[in-house]
């Protein structure tokens, strides 16, 4: 392109509204929608926030929005499939509290629900060479006795004390709609997968927390080498360091 004196004009590159590289997408904030004067039913609205916000605010849970927004999602897509629920990783409830209180808003009903931790951190028999970043007793700042109280409100939800290798095993068989895994650890990550993958009806999920932390690298080989023996999984990557396994 030539300007009045016939001097060639340079034109600047053209500017992308959205690069091409995704992790350069700039997302909306989970509070964004709070106030948002475009209302949408799949997008996180006042009865998320509303069981959501007191669960972060108490810091009963290690899990910000982002996450509690993923079990939303998987609780409203596994109403109808029947089966309990179960949390292998309780901490201090703060998750176990919402997945009950979610279940009950999105269903009507409480639903029965198995929830596991040793209430001590780590065992040491579970750390394994795959688990380079953790150390026995880590997330120990917790109690049996004050989550006991914690998830008194809910009828059937049952809390289970030890080791999850070991409590497994003594569960009534049921089948579940609903897993969360968040033990860290690759040996219980590899168990808990062998007990509930099984027991996974059509349409059940599983969410495995710490799939693509960098401090849990034994997560992902436990799930890795669990789905390289065969399985009918979809397996989806929910991009908040979480890996969601929903059965055909």
């Amino acid at each position: 392109m030539s300007d009045t004196d016939g001097r060639t004009q340079v034109q600047p590159p053209r500017r992308e509204k959205r690069p091409r590289d995704p992790e350069q997408w700039v997302h909306r904030s989970m509070g964004a929608y709070r106030n948002s004067l475009q209302s949408l039913e799949f997008r996180p609205g006042p009865a998320f926030f509303e069981i959501a916000d007191p669960i972060v605010q108490s810091r009963r849970s290690l899990l910000g929005y982002d996450r509690l927004y993923v079990f939303w999602q998987a609780i409203r897509n596994v109403a109808q499939v029947t089966g309990a629920a179960a949390e292998i990783g309780s901490y201090r409830g703060g998750s176990a509290y919402f997945l009950a209180r979610a279940f009950e808003r999105v269903t009507g009903a409480e639903v029965p629900m198995h929830v596991f931790d040793t209430f001590e951190g780590h065992p040491a028999e579970a750390i394994s060479a795959h688990d380079p970043f953790h150390e026995p007793g880590q997330f120990g700042r917790t109690s049996y006795e004050d989550v006991t109280t914690y998830l008194s409100p809910f009828q059937q939800l049952q809390i289970h004390k030890g080791d999850v290798a070991a409590s497994l095993p003594q569960l009534p068989e049921s089948a579940y709609r609903f897993v969360h895994i968040d033990t860290d650890l690759y040996q219980p990550t590899i168990v808990c997968l062998e007990y509930f993958v099984p027991r996974l009806p059509p349409g059940g999920v599983i969410v495995v927390d710490d799939y693509a932390s960098g401090k849990c690298p034994g997560v992902a080989k436990a799930v890795v080498e669990y789905l390289e023996r065969g399985s009918d999984l979809q397996v989806w990557d929910m991009r908040t360091e979480q890996l969601m396994l929903v059965n055909r």
